[in-house]
């Protein structure tokens, strides 16, 4: 297309004030809410982290490219830390400044409606077409947006360098961006063949663009390499996400989650869907053709890159293999592109043909139904209630009023929000802690599967490391609940974590906060000493010896006996029932390790019955085996929650092996559910039997 006429300098200004307007409008009731998604709360608090002179990867762990976190340091620092309203105000510029980019380009490619339509389209998906918590949050992908837009638009304005270093800045957001170097590379080559340059003309041309790519990335690599972190940032920034957190998604998700754009545009905006993809299939087939006219010859260029764009971009979001919406928002600008230019282009197609009385009627009624439905979509959006604010809102609060401002936290879960509801800065590197479990968001979630295997090495260690170095305020479990599955993470799972818990730290407002999921530990005042933990027998010596434990040779009274809301042995249909109401405790000691012990166990149906007004919430058995020489070993963790599922109803069988140890102490532990609450607990132990080795 030709470049704009002087008569029409106004319009680009005009439409760059409308769009700015128009996108503030259509965000400024979102400015305000807490957080929108548990990523912002990342970003803050790696950006105080780095405001106070700290390195990320090295002093504050996530796990994406280094821009995004450093852009929202200096934001916080010009507009005051945890600026939750300034991140969502960024959010809009990047926005805007997308759509205008956007703008531009298909002015620039097809004409002012084509770009018309495709800043239209993209500042209203931008707000009306994601899952909230996603839309309105300040994500990386939309630095990912802004810059491949601009990208695009530097290459088309004879700027191969600048277009390469804007795609390098796209990268530094987040990897997958790295894909969109595609794009400009595909019409560079195409062009060569086209007009049968010579390769090395070609390569000269790459180079520049590669050049222009490479300059910002060296630049971040020499920032860390002179802060020591070059190493860290390697591994977070890119062997991590390879070697852990992409490898739980198959090629299978991936594949899958490529539709997830297309699910999302033909549930609200079918007709932009239908005008995208009749645009990318117009666009495949002309530059396909093998002899095509002059004209078509020049318009194939923008095609391929507008085809290139689409395909690169949302194989990033696909990359993953997780349906995160915000994921996509890499792919909206090219989207809103085709789009563009299927709208645009169907309009001047029609007009070009015999039947124009009929055909150019059809296709402004379609232009008119495409706004009728993103003034719909848009009004949906606005219609949904919004979203509840995070339930550690109120263990933050608490956390607040009763420290000083230049105290720090720790948080034992996937829960940084609470370091930005708190204001209160971490004291760990470990931002939430899933690298210390091996949780991996959200995949390997289920309570029954072990993720000892994705644990970064190292990482209790340096946690431990960080927390004695600067002992927290208050440190929050948030195991306590089913805190972003987090209660598959109990203390006591994390032995040595646990004893440096207790030694300094105490229990406060258990009966407030534990029934919200999250158990609040405040740091002894010093001098005090660490409290003695509860010792059994708190049950009479006459009902304890009744726990024998079975042998085949003879029975094994408990050394120690804990169940404050009674026990007892009885015969239940045919099976020897040890009931012991959670919370309890019954230790033996075992004069010689080795065997096995075998058994059930399960929660009285009365317990979570129909006719129950107060139903149980679950309840966890647990068996420990603590050799003489010291340490403990996890035997068996099974959490019941009979009331929610079916499979936990019932008696649950077992048979775990002893260790070959010389002696030692067996525990059986039931603990009082995610909620620390006891209410219809009625937890019992069945048929238990010692098979000893000797």
């Amino acid at each position: 297309m030709n470049a704009p006429t002087r008569t029409q300098h106004w319009l680009p200004w005009m439409v760059a004030g409308i769009l700015a307007v128009g996108v503030f409008a259509l965000r400024w009731p979102t400015f305000d809410f807490k957080v929108w998604n548990v990523d912002e709360a990342i970003h803050a608090a790696v950006a105080r982290t780095l405001l106070d002179g700290g390195v990320l990867y090295r002093d504050a762990i996530d796990q994406r490219t280094p821009l995004t976190y450093y852009a929202v340091a200096a934001l916080f620092r010009v507009s005051g830390e945890n600026n939750i309203r300034a991140m969502h105000v960024l959010a809009c510029a990047l926005i805007a400044a997308t759509a205008f980019g956007l703008f531009l380009l298909g002015r620039r490619w097809w004409g002012t409606v084509a770009g018309l339509w495709a800043a239209l389209l993209f500042a209203v998906l931008s707000s009306a077409l994601f899952y909230p918590g996603d839309t309105y949050a300040l994500n990386t992908e939309w630095f990912v947006a802004c810059f491949t837009t601009w990208a695009a638009w530097a290459f088309w304005r004879g700027a191969p360098a600048a277009a390469g270093g804007l795609l390098g800045l796209a990268f530094l957001s987040k990897q997958p961006a790295l894909l969109d170097l595609i794009a400009p590379l595909a019409v560079l080559a195409y062009g060569a063949w086209r007009e049968r340059e010579r390769w090395s003309r070609l390569a000269a041309r790459m180079a520049v663009v590669l050049a222009g790519f490479a300059t910002p990335v060296l630049l971040v690599v020499v920032y860390f390499a002179a802060r020591g972190a070059l190493a860290d940032f390697y591994f977070w920034a890119w062997q991590y996400n390879l070697q852990y957190y992409g490898p739980e998604a198959g090629t299978a998700d991936r594949l899958l989650s490529a539709l997830r754009a297309g699910q999302l545009l033909g549930a609200h905006y079918p007709l932009v869907l239908a005008a995208a993809a009749g645009a990318a299939g117009f666009a495949l087939i002309r530059v396909l053709q093998l002899r095509p006219e002059a004209g078509e010859q020049a318009a194939n260029p923008p095609r391929l890159y507008l085809l290139a764009w689409s395909a690169t971009s949302l194989a990033g979001a696909a990359a993953g293999g997780r349906d995160y919406d915000h994921y996509y928002i890499q792919f909206l600008p090219a989207c809103c592109l085709a789009a563009a230019l299927g709208l645009a282009g169907l309009v001047r197609w029609t007009r070009a043909q015999r039947a124009e009385r009929i055909l150019f009627p059809a296709a402004l009624l379609l232009s008119a139904l495409v706004l009728a439905q993103l003034g719909y979509g848009v009004g949906q959006f606005r219609g949904r209630p919004p979203l509840p604010v995070d339930p550690s809102l109120r263990a933050a609060e608490f956390i607040q009023a009763h420290t000083r401002a230049d105290e720090r936290i720790f948080v034992w879960g996937y829960h940084p929000d609470i370091y930005l509801f708190a204001d209160r800065r971490p004291a760990s590197r470990y931002l939430y802690a899933s690298f210390v479990t091996g949780l991996i968001p959200w995949t390997n979630t289920a309570p029954e599967r072990d993720t000892a295997y994705a644990v970064v090495p190292g990482a209790m260690e340096n946690l431990l490391h960080d927390l004695a170095a600067q002992p927290p305020a208050f440190i929050v479990d948030c195991s306590a609940g089913p805190n972003r599955h987090w209660q598959k993470y109990p203390l006591d799972k994390f032995p040595v974590l646990h004893d440096f818990i207790r030694q300094h730290y105490r229990v406060v407002e258990a009966g407030q906060f534990v029934p919200q999921g999250f158990r609040l530990f405040q740091l002894r005042a010093s001098g005090q000493q660490a409290e003695t933990p509860l010792g059994p027998p708190d049950l009479p010596v006459a009902i304890a010896a009744t726990l024998k434990l079975g042998m085949v040779a003879a029975g094994l009274e408990p050394v120690r006996a804990s169940a404050p809301h009674g026990a007892n042995l009885s015969m239940v249909e045919g099976r020897l029932r040890y009931f012991a109401h959670a919370p309890s405790s019954i230790v033996y000691r075992l004069p010689v390790g080795g065997g096995a012990l075998r058994g059930g166990f399960g929660i009285r149906p009365a317990a979570y019955a129909p006719e129950n007004k107060a139903p149980t919430d679950g309840a966890e058995f647990v068996i420990r085996w603590r050799p003489a020489n010291g340490g403990e070993l996890v035997l068996l963790r099974r959490l019941l929650r009979p009331h929610e599922e079916l499979t936990d109803r019932g008696l649950q069988s077992f048979r775990v092996e002893l260790p070959a140890d010389p002696g030692g102490e067996l525990e059986l532990a039931i603990t009082a559910g995610p909620a620390d609450s006891a209410t219809s607990d009625w937890t019992y132990w069945s048929d238990l039997l010692l098979e000893t080795a000797r």
